[in-house]
């Protein structure tokens, strides 16, 4: 039995990065009425399901710069409805200018079992264009301090930074490796969402990599880690064997979540509801007792299989052959002769044990992939 994971969208940061696009406000102005309307929406979805959660992911925003209570009083919600599970994974993610002894042992005696934390960078250089606001000794001393805390930590590394180099990157991972971390997520700045990170390429395209770089970057990356014992079980996320985020793999094997608070979205396997994305409309319905729904995508069976399809090859072992070739059947012609291509070039694998996955070469042009599915 698949048991159900809670989303839970904290939205609350000091500062906004130059690269963030999730919802999120500035201060704490909003923090109590937002409180009072994420614990309403709890209790009054508790009928939506009757099984334990196994997973709870507070995810923002920042969840470590609010106050500790709303986070325990969002939990107590949940326990007092369908409940969590003993062995629960419960996750916050955190920045590490907002860790401190206080701030870790309150995170720790509400019942966070694993951090997620924001590192990016270790690089004193490459910080600033991010605009984050710790340097690379506070992300270190944060790190340090999580590490003895909690069981389970997980760090962001970035590629494609201005200014970045393979000695650079390298230099930070050879850092949050030595942290102690169990598990590591690598993400590509995505300079189309940061207005002042697009003028300056056009100004200075030479502080930025190059895809062949970038590809060059992933692949130092991924041998780094493996020779530290991690092993990549997803397109960007590598870990010591037994610390994959239990939370994330519902996304990417398509089991049940409920999203809770603004923007958050919940899937039940053929049912996507994502709520509104404005904090002011949700504090407002949440509090007038009306849903915080704002879209609801129903799929079909077909739909449901092939996005399975697509989300199962993000992972490393892949789909089973049998699955993936039911939907296929249901492609267009020139959709299977994209897929037959890309397995022709090396892009996709059929392993004796009768899976289909991609290569090392077929995760670099994964899109390659996946733009035959969509």
């Amino acid at each position: 039995m698949n048991l159900p994971g809670a989303y839970l969208h904290i939205p609350f940061c000091a500062h906004r990065c130059t690269y963030c696009s999730f919802v999120a406000l500035t201060g704490l102005e909003h923090e109590d009425r937002y409180h009072r309307a994420l614990v309403r929406e709890i209790v009054d979805r508790r009928a939506e399901t009757d099984l334990p959660f196994d997973t709870v992911y507070f995810g923002g925003g920042t969840p470590s710069f609010v106050s500790p209570r709303l986070l325990e009083d969002a939990l107590a919600a949940l326990r007092g409805g369908a409940g969590i599970g003993k062995d629960a994974e419960i996750t916050a993610e955190a920045n590490p200018d907002d860790l401190d002894s206080a701030r870790v042992d309150a995170l720790r005696s509400i019942g966070v079992n694993r951090l997620s934390m924001g590192v990016q960078t270790l690089s004193d250089e490459e910080l600033p264009w991010l605009e984050r606001r710790h340097d690379a000794a506070g992300a270190r001393r944060a790190l340090a301090m999580a590490t003895e805390a909690f069981p389970r930590v997980s760090a962001d590394l970035m590629a494609g930074i201005p200014g970045q180099t393979r000695g650079s990157l390298a230099e930070s991972l050879a850092g949050i490796l030595a942290s102690g971390v169990q598990h590591l997520s690598v993400y590509l700045l995505e300079i189309e969402k940061a207005p002042r990170l697009v003028a300056l390429q056009k100004e200075r395209p030479d502080l930025f990599p190059g895809d062949d770089e970038l590809a060059s970057f992933w692949e130092d990356v991924h041998r780094t880690a493996t020779a530290a014992g991690f092993v990549r079980y997803e397109l960007s996320n590598w870990a010591l064997p037994g610390y994959e985020s239990r939370h994330n793999l519902k996304y990417w094997t398509a089991q049940p979540t409920v999203g809770f608070g603004v923007s958050a979205t919940g899937f039940d396997g053929r049912v996507r509801r994502t709520n509104t994305g404005s904090t002011n409309e949700y504090v407002k319905r949440v509090l007038e007792g009306q849903s915080a729904e704002a879209v609801r995508v129903e799929l079909s069976e077909e739909e449901a299989t092939r996005e399975s399809i697509l989300l199962g090859l993000r992972l490393h072992d892949g789909v089973t052959e049998e699955s993936f070739g039911r939907v296929t059947a249901t492609l267009s012609r020139g959709d299977r002769e994209r897929l037959e291509d890309a397995r022709e070039a090396g892009l996709l694998e059929f392993s004796r044990s009768g899976r289909v996955r991609l290569t090392e070469k077929g995760v670099l042009l994964s899109n390659e992939v996946f733009s035959a599915f969509v």
